[in-house]
């Protein structure tokens, strides 16, 4: 599990207030879904938009694939757009599982009538292992060193992580509640 400040929350109460939003955005839960959706106000850090242009990269990368095995009837096509999965826009829940590596049914069910599930699984894995690897460093590591500054500017050090709950500490985290920003 991916320790997004949702994560954290759960994990040390202590160190991360409940009422803390997103670091970048400030206007929701950081959980595995905001991840890929934040709309972080630099373009050239907008984890939404690079999350969009992954997902289209990785659906026009499919249809290519696919498309180069044996010629399919013109139906195809518009059918495989139409998939929920690369409803990018709100994202849809199916879109989201591509962005964690679980391949929607209804994606493998369309492939499959036209492919036996051995030539899918072998088309798709790699594909799908390049789209992870562009959200990890795009997203994800960039996320990190961000969430780094932003914890620092709470008063949470890398010594503070390794101790369990204390007095003292509970008493910086609640007059730093009273500060929280975002990065935004």
């Amino acid at each position: 599990m991916l320790p997004t400040l949702t994560t954290l929350q759960q994990r040390k109460p202590y160190l991360y207030s409940p009422d803390w939003l997103c670091p970048q955005c400030n206007s929701a839960p950081e959980d595995l879904n905001h991840l890929w959706t934040c709309s972080y106000i630099l373009p050239d850090l907008n984890p939404c938009l690079t999350h969009r242009a992954e997902v289209i990269k990785f659906r026009d990368s499919c249809l290519s694939s696919f498309l180069s095995l044996k010629p399919l009837d013109i139906t195809f096509q518009p059918e495989f757009f139409a998939l929920d999965c690369w409803n990018y826009e709100t994202p849809s829940s199916s879109c989201l599982w591509l962005t964690r590596r679980l391949l929607p049914a209804h994606l493998t069910a369309l492939l499959n009538h036209h492919f036996p599930l051995s030539v899918i699984y072998k088309t798709i894995s790699p594909l799908l292992n390049d789209f992870q690897v562009e959200l990890y460093g795009e997203i994800w590591l960039c996320r990190n060193v961000l969430f780094h500054a932003w914890e620092e500017s709470q008063g949470i050090s890398a010594a503070f992580k390794l101790r369990g709950p204390s007095t003292k500490f509970s008493h910086i985290v609640t007059s730093s509640q009273k500060n929280h920003s975002s990065l935004a």
